[in-house]
């Protein structure tokens, strides 16, 4: 009797177990968050033809749209001398050293009785310069016109001499910033580009025109055609094409080692927004080698405003998705807003998505936001909030109680 007393007691006890035990244990579990399948019905590329690029049939070349992609390559993307190229660094290290704001003409440099010497010795080498005077007050700006628009080497070894106080140590700080901007086939041997020992490639000359063309006052200063110095008078851009409806800025140069070269943007305007297309040719030989890298820029240019366009890849409210909960049906998920981008055909298109945390405890509205797609074309990302279609209601306590 006593046995059997125990076996009811403890079977009893067991039965209360699974009685209370069972519930406390499937409340407490966690409660998996509502899943999301999200695949914008995307092409792998932007549908159309792609882009004929007139490319120069010598030398090397690169072309891109800032902040979309690149057009590609020409030649062997190897270091060649740049020529006065080299100059668009040396303006780029000053105005990161001096930074000026537009209508700012920064602070005045004296010319030093040095600094003549240096314009005679240039000139009689038959340097580009630009005609100083000693005494003369000139200022950041109007040095930098100076440097940039008639390529006054005398002009580039002064501003090294004003920011770090010898040629040596400037040119050391421009290889240093080159090394840091990734320019890999990049190296300076002056602050001119009159030694052959100054050489990139087309690529690397490229990217940093770019990000020289973010300064407003860089931007500005290759943009115009002519200048006033104060001893040197009027003076005008080597650029010959710059304004003239396809180049908004450039810098050339051109030694008889370098051959024509030519960094440069032009521009498209898409709806509100602008895009700069910018390129580097390099290496141009014959009879006119500047002439040869002007005209080849031009074309180059064209070939991309030709090319570029928007696309849209989605539409508010298409379906992109589903989410599903497991004691709910799958609801749709839609994109809240359009994705348009910029671009052309053969672009490469790449989508992604990125969940929010959502509570798993609570209902999700319908419109409620639950996460993000990611549309990459290019070097373009676009992001787009994708919401629930309809609401999916939280998880009830009978589904709780009951799931396995």
């Amino acid at each position: 009797m006593v046995v059997r007393s125990l076996r009811g007691f403890v079977i009893a006890i067991v039965i209360a177990i699974i009685v209370i035990g069972v519930p406390i244990v499937q409340l407490v579990r966690p409660i998996p968050q509502a899943a999301a399948d999200v695949v914008a019905p995307l092409p792998r590329v932007i549908p159309g033809e792609k882009p004929v690029i007139h490319w120069p049939s010598q030398g090397e070349a690169a072309l891109m749209a800032d902040g979309v992609g690149s057009f590609g390559t020409y030649g062997p993307q190897v270091p060649v001398p740049i020529a006065s190229v080299t100059k668009v660094m040396t303006a780029y290290l000053v105005l990161q050293k001096h930074p000026l704001q537009l209508g700012q003409q920064g602070p005045s440099i004296t010319v030093t009785p040095e600094d003549v010497k240096v314009y005679e010795k240039d000139k009689a080498q038959g340097q580009s310069v630009v005609k100083v005077a000693a005494g003369e007050q000139i200022t950041e700006y109007q040095a930098l016109e100076g440097l940039l628009l008639p390529s006054g080497n005398n002009i580039g070894t002064l501003l090294a001499k004003w920011c770090d106080g010898s040629v040596q140590a400037f040119v050391q700080e421009m290889n240093a910033t080159a090394k840091k901007l990734g320019m890999t086939e990049t190296h300076y041997a002056d602050p001119t580009g009159y030694s052959p020992a100054s050489q990139s490639d087309a690529v690397d000359q490229m990217k940093l025109f770019a990000l020289a063309m973010q300064n407003p006052v860089f931007r500005q200063i290759v943009g115009e055609a002519q200048a006033v110095l104060p001893v040197a008078g009027l003076v005008y851009n080597v650029d010959s094409v710059v304004g003239h409806g396809t180049i908004i800025g450039g810098k050339t140069g051109s030694t008889l080692e370098a051959g024509g070269c030519f960094v440069f943007a032009a521009r498209k305007v898409i709806g509100s927004r602008e895009v700069l297309i910018i390129g580097a040719v390099l290496g141009q030989k014959g009879p006119q080698p500047l002439a040869e890298a002007l005209n080849a820029a031009v074309s180059m240019s064209q070939d991309a405003q030709k090319a570029l366009r928007s696309v849209q890849l989605v539409s508010a409210g298409q379906t992109v998705g589903t989410l599903s909960a497991p004691w709910a049906k799958p609801v749709s998920l839609v994109a809240t807003a359009p994705v348009s981008v910029i671009g052309w055909g053969g672009l490469s298109v790449a989508q992604s998505y990125r969940a929010d945390a959502l509570d798993p405890k609570k209902p999700i509205a319908a419109n409620q936001v639950v996460g993000q797609l990611q549309v990459q074309v290019g070097s373009q990302v676009v992001r787009v909030p994708v919401a629930a279609l309809s609401p999916v209601p939280a998880p009830t306590l009978s589904w709780r109680m009951k799931r396995l």
